[in-house]
């Protein structure tokens, strides 16, 4: 309960109250606080404004001229110039140990029970101040008559006010919320004895008038009363809030009260990493095209634990029955639903539904979700940084609301409470973990914050994971002699009949702009099929699709101009054609070849959205996403993830090479990134 008190309560209707063996007895809380801060205690103690010294010297007798030589040089400040460790040192000790004769016979602080280590255990003066300020917060537990507060209410001498939220309903099944455990918490005798959860006052109520007349016949089940009439014996009235007159309390709550805060997060990361041997999981996370988020769990040896699209959030919880239920909720359905649904109404000039609370609501699910897969396999999280030249327009997340996830989730490993886990574990209410720094802003973040991590996301979606294969060349008809020179430049080209697809050999050296790649000779193949987008002239010029069988166009091609493909080399008879429509059907077939994702645009079926490498790996076997095992990237969207958590183990495995933690690189170049992935 809320008591707000009225100016006409007496000291005597407060002596009522007070009985601690009433029958029907209450619990009345208590509060003391008394704020603290680096100018706070100099103005009590030292100098105050207007006043040579502080009132508090001359009252006390305060032994102040041992120490004003002290204070008005800063001496005992860790920021002066002109003073050496030891002079320091005996500074700091001497003006702590003054502060303390001043508390210890100042009024205000003698209901606290200051609590402080020895001055010479301080290591600067603010440590200090923190201590005396985690002293000063005090709630106590006193017994009263509820039966006597109950007739100063009646009185009219108290205004009492129930505090109600949907936990503390009849009706509420399952783990409380949040906030509400935090509340709770507050007055909880283990938070007493030890303060984590800190009240801090300045609380404010609000009254807002019902705006929404209530009428049973319209509003009882909202717009579905016949599915849900036989379900509940209650009524689930559509804007509730709205229909009664409420009064809202408004409080502050400080999490981790007594905690100083190092500020050396990222410090404390890189140096477990480094320390950790193999003792670690990352976690990829990207947009996809054809997933909202998709997340890649990998191992210090870069094998995949887990890969999964987060399109559909599952939730768990204890029904009425006692037993496990799990319910699904496909966020991809609801968001593109809406999206069309609002696009049709723009254009109808109908009222457009909001989906901006959709997406936050399918957010904080997946913050939700990253963050207990990340505690449970000791993981850190990498992510693309989108800073760096954002461009990828046909990602389903836009950068606006990605961002908001990342700081959300940055806010929720700041202070991570598992609701699961009991108060003392750690990850429990009272033992919380912090596992990211204080957001700021994104400018100011850099490439790490704490357990997440942010990679330049090139070339990750679009390469081959078993090989490392990524296309250099992006061939384009200039002119015929350009062309001519071009395919001059490849080792070797030819018809593999016993496999049936023609194979270029390239040394990557010999071509401009393709020195970053590691391993420079590959053989490109024309293996498998390709999905193929073109202007359609029978469908108004739009694009549409086809899949195009690689090895057999080349034969076509090759056949029109008439090269004997069952030459041990056609490269010369390639490079000595003149014919410009030649060379542009060649080039286009090449880079199909080299297209590695191919896509069919608003197809949800898995086999239109694929990852196909044209190089052979080890074992003379082609990555195709639609055939590949859990070990490897099932789909175009799970490759992105898991190269951005390959990336991410770049970074582990440079700061643990690293003699200095501070100075370790975090981000690959393009060089670097493929030679990490070639390199057996």
């Amino acid at each position: 309960y809320l008591a707000v008190i009225n100016k006409n309560l007496v000291d005597e209707d407060i002596k009522k109250i007070e009985n601690d063996t009433a029958v029907n007895a209450a619990n009345k809380i208590e509060y003391s606080f008394q704020k603290m801060d680096f100018k706070n205690i100099p103005r009590l103690f030292i100098r105050s404004k207007g006043e040579n010294y502080a009132p508090a010297v001359k009252k006390h007798n305060l032994p102040i001229g041992d120490i004003i030589d002290i204070y008005d040089s800063g001496k005992f400040q860790t920021k002066h110039k002109k003073v050496d460790e030891k002079e320091y040192k005996e500074s700091l000790v001497k003006m702590i140990d003054y502060f303390k004769k001043g508390f210890s016979v100042y009024d205000i602080y003698k209901p606290f029970e200051l609590k402080w280590k020895d001055s010479s255990e301080y290591e600067e003066i603010s440590e200090f101040y923190k201590d005396v300020e985690s002293s000063c917060y005090k709630l106590e537990i006193k017994k009263i008559d509820f039966d006597a507060f109950m007739g100063l209410a009646d009185e009219g001498k108290i205004y009492l006010f129930k505090i109600y939220n949907k936990d503390f309903s009849n009706y509420s099944h399952g783990k409380p919320n949040l906030h509400t455990m935090y509340f709770k918490a507050l007055f909880e005798r283990q938070n007493l004895a030890d303060v984590v959860y800190k009240l801090n006052g300045q609380a404010e109520m609000f009254y807002r008038k019902a705006s929404v007349k209530y009428d049973d016949n319209i509003m009882k089940y909202g717009h579905h009363y016949e599915q849900l009439k036989d379900k509940f014996s209650y009524p689930i009235i559509k804007d509730r809030r709205y229909t009664a007159d409420q009064f809202m309390l408004h409080l502050s709550v400080t999490l981790n009260f007594k905690s100083a805060g190092s500020g050396r997060i990222n410090a404390d990361i890189k140096t477990e990493l480094k320390n950790s041997g193999n003792d670690f999981n990352i976690i990829g996370i990207d947009r996809g095209e054809r997933n909202l988020i998709y997340i890649c769990l990998i191992g210090s040896d870069g094998k995949i634990k887990v890969q999964k699209s987060l399109n559909e959030i599952v939730n768990s919880y204890v029904g009425k029955d006692g037993k496990a239920q799990e319910k699904k909720t496909d966020y991809h359905a609801l968001l593109d639903a809406r999206e069309k649904e609002n696009d049709k109404n723009r254009k109808s000039w109908k009222t457009v539904e909001g989906i901006k609370e959709l997406k936050e609501g399918y957010i904080s699910q997946v913050v939700h979700e990253v963050c207990k897969m990340a505690i449970e396999n000791n993981a850190i999280i990498v992510m693309e940084d989108l800073n760096g030249g954002f461009k990828n327009s046909r990602k389903k997340v836009e950068k606006q609301v990605y961002q908001k996830f990342e700081k959300m989730l940055i806010d929720k490993l700041n202070y991570y409470v598992d609701k699961q886990k009991a108060p003392e574990e750690p990850g429990g209410l009272y033992k919380a973990y912090q596992l990211t720094e204080k957001f700021e802003s994104f400018t100011k973040m850099g490439m790490q914050n704490g357990i997440m991590f942010y990679i330049p996301a090139a070339n990750t979606s679009k390469i081959d994971p078993v090989t490392g294969f990524v296309n250099l060349l992006y061939p384009k008809y200039q002119s015929v002699e350009v062309s001519q020179e071009f395919f001059g430049n490849f080792d070797g080209i030819r018809y593999n009949a016993d496999k049936d697809y023609f194979e270029f050999e390239l040394d990557y050296s010999k071509f401009p702009r393709c020195e970053a790649d590691f391993r420079k000779k590959w053989t490109v193949c024309t293996f498998g099929d390709r999905i193929e987008t073109f202007r359609n002239k029978d469908k108004n010029n739009e694009y549409d699709t086809r899949t195009v069988s690689l090895t057999k166009e080349f034969k076509e091609l090759f056949k029109d101009y008439g090269i004997d493909i069952g030459k041990a080399d056609i490269k010369a008879d390639i490079k000595n054609q003149g014919d410009k429509q030649f060379f542009i059907r060649l080039l286009h077939l090449l880079n199909l070849t080299l297209q590695m994702r191919n896509s069919v645009p608003n197809s949800v079926k898995p086999e239109d959205d694929y990852i196909i490498s044209p190089v052979a790996d080890e074992n003379g076997g082609f990555y195709d996403s639609r055939k590949a095992d859990k070990s490897l990237p099932e789909d175009a969207d799970a490759n992105g993830a898991y190269n951005i958590a390959r990336k991410g183990l770049w970074a582990v495995k440079n700061l643990q090479e690293a003699e200095d933690v501070k100075k370790a690189k975090l981000a690959c170049n393009k060089a670097e990134w493929l030679e990490f992935v070639q390199k057996k």
